[in-house]
């Protein structure tokens, strides 16, 4: 937890502590010292992300830390502080940092879940009313609807980076805002679903009643054009917005196999919809295989970003990829392969929506006895790991953020985005 500082004007949630450097750097800014970043800039190419407001990462850890007495107001106070630096079209960016804008593309829609998580845990819906909090939401859901729908109908994805999931193979490589992808779809389901449940609470029930509406329209549209099987299971696809028209087989993302035969790529980010509770139970159970096969993600340190079996799969601490802000390539997290902790809490609550009470908390006990593993071996925790367990990332580890998704582990989720829709 941070103090507030420079255009933060709330307590904020870092995901992890700031480096000595980093420290002393933010005390320079609280003290209205105008210093220049320290040397290495905002240090996340050294794995270093403590003075960064992140946005999938504050929403995921406050799962676990809305409740907590000590945190749950540096909960709040993110959420604020990535209203309050939105732009004056609805936009609320992916990455600030205490003085500016460190990433304008627009942040996971995830901020309303944040924000339900947040009520759930202050319990006081006028502190919301206060600060505007629905309407500033209302106005980034809008900003997403006018900006991001593509030619079928879906959300694009902003970017691979704006994703989270970097180097994911479904949009990484791509141009921006040209793939409909089922994770950025399927968390706009629960998006519009959290702004609903905030609507209804808050008194506005014609808002609460259209966004429901949206949600269903969403999913049925996910279900319509995006699901696939084969004879591994069922997942769901990404599709090229760019080249509508010209067939399937032009549309999707994939590639052909030595045969010939079309492949989509079967990325974890695929199986998401299941965490959001999109797919009927029979396509559930089609996904579930997929899932639990151990050749494939179901790995003994929980569930790989990227099925084993694929030509592209890796367990590298890093990948290069292009960046076209900069011109040139740069590295990023590795969603190809290794284990993360976010992926694997998705999926185990994915599975229990479904009914699979015992293979979730199998893969929450896998994911309490890595981290376990990695506390007493490096004494610290990682951003992700391969399948022995060692940590890939950072090189010299300190990695926080949704690894406090162990807090609530193993056992039901208390999340209140997940009780919606069930």
């Amino acid at each position: 937890m941070q103090p507030p500082v420079d255009r933060f004007r709330h307590p904020w949630l870092a995901p992890m502590p700031p480096s000595l450097e980093g420290a002393r750097w933010l005390a320079e800014r609280r003290s209205g010292s105008p210093t220049a970043l320290p040397a290495g800039g905002d240090r996340f190419a050294l794995g270093d992300y403590g003075l960064g407001l992140f946005h999938h990462d504050v929403s995921e850890s406050a799962i676990a830390l809305a409740r907590e007495p000590e945190l749950k107001d540096a909960c709040l106070g993110s959420l604020l502080c990535f209203l309050d630096c939105a732009s004056d079209d609805g936009c609320i960016h992916r990455t600030e940092l205490p003085h500016r804008v460190r990433d304008s593309e627009p942040a996971k829609p995830v901020m309303a879940q944040l924000a339900l998580r947040v009520l759930d845990g202050i319990g006081d819906e006028a502190r919301l009313d206060e600060h505007d909090v629905l309407p500033r939401l209302l106005a980034f859901v809008g900003y997403l609807e006018r900006t991001h729908v593509g030619a079928h109908g879906l959300f694009l994805t902003p970017s691979a980076r704006a994703s989270g999931f970097d180097s994911d193979l479904l949009s990484a490589g791509f141009p921006d805002r040209s793939v409909e992808g089922p994770d950025t779809n399927a968390f706009m389901v629960l998006e519009y679903r959290a702004t609903a449940e905030l609507a209804r609470r808050l008194g506005h029930d014609a808002t609460a009643s259209l966004l429901r509406e949206k949600a269903e329209a969403l999913s049925a549209r996910i279900e319509a054009l995006l699901w696939y099987e084969d004879e591994r299971g069922g997942t769901y696809v990404a599709l090229r917005s760019s080249r509508r028209g010209r067939g399937w087989e032009d549309e999707v993302v994939g590639h052909r196999d030595p045969d010939g035969v079309l492949r989509p790529i079967a990325s974890w980010t695929g199986l998401v919809p299941l965490y959001a509770g999109i797919p009927s139970p029979q396509r559930a159970a089609k996904i579930m295989e997929r899932l639990t096969r151990p050749a494939a993600f179901w790995g003994p340190a929980g569930v790989r970003t990227l099925s084993r079996e694929s030509v592209f799969f890796h367990q590298a601490p890093r990948v290069l990829l292009y960046d076209p802000r900069r011109g040139e390539p740069g590295p990023v997290s590795n969603w190809t392969g290794p284990v993360w902790v976010l992926s694997s809490y998705y999926m185990a609550r994915g599975l229990e929506r479904y009914g699979e009470h015992a293979r979730a908390r199998e893969l929450d006990e896998r994911t309490l006895a890595l981290l376990a593993s990695d506390l007493r071996s490096a004494g610290t925790l990682h951003e992700c790991y391969d399948d022995e367990g060692r940590g890939l990332w950072p090189l010299a580890g300190g990695f926080v953020s949704w690894s406090v998704l162990a807090l609530r582990l193993p056992g039901p989720s208390s999340d209140p985005v997940l009780a919606l829709g069930t």
